[in-house]
C-alpha cells in the first residue's frame, strides 16, 4: 500500500528532529482499507511532501491477539510492518517509537527531538 490517503485529520503533536518535522495526526478519515489510530508524517525542511510515514493501524488480521495495533513504516514505494502491540494505540508510546524510527532511517542518531506542539 502506498502513502496514506488522508481526507481529514487533526494534528496533535509536532516535533523537530534535525532538518525534519514530524507531525502526528489523529481522528483520521481515510478511504484506505485500514483503520488508522495515528499517522506520523515526516517532512524535510523546504519540502512540501512527506518523505516518510509511520502509521498505527487497528490490527484485525492474523496475530490480532498479539496486539490491537500494528506499526507500519512507509518510505517512497517501500513499506515495512513491525510486530503488533497494544502500545501503538497510546499517543506517547507511538510518538516515541516513530521518532526512533525516523532517527534510524534518516541517520539522525546525534539529533534530539524537540517537541514543538
Amino acid at each position: 500500500m502506498p502513502a496514506p490517503h488522508i481526507k481529514t485529520a487533526l494534528p496533535c503533536q509536532r516535533h523537530q528532529i534535525g532538518s525534519f518535522v514530524a507531525t502526528v495526526l489523529t481522528d483520521i478519515d481515510s478511504d484506505d482499507p485500514v483503520e488508522y489510530r495515528y499517522i506520523m508524517a515526516i517532512v524535510e525542511d523546504g519540502q512540501q511532501q512527506p518523505a516518510l510515514f509511520v502509521t498505527s493501524e487497528r490490527n484485525t488480521g492474523p496475530g490480532a491477539d498479539a496486539g490491537r495495533y500494528r506499526l507500519r513504516v512507509i518510505m517512497g514505494s517501500e513499506e515495512k510492518e513491525l510486530p503488533p502491540a497494544d502500545d501503538w494505540g497510546d499517543l506517547e508510546r507511538f510518538s516515541l517509537a516513530g521518532l526512533g524510527i525516523v532517527a534510524k532511517l534518516m541517520n539522525l542518531h546525534d539529533e534530539q527531538p524537540v517537541r514543538l506542539v
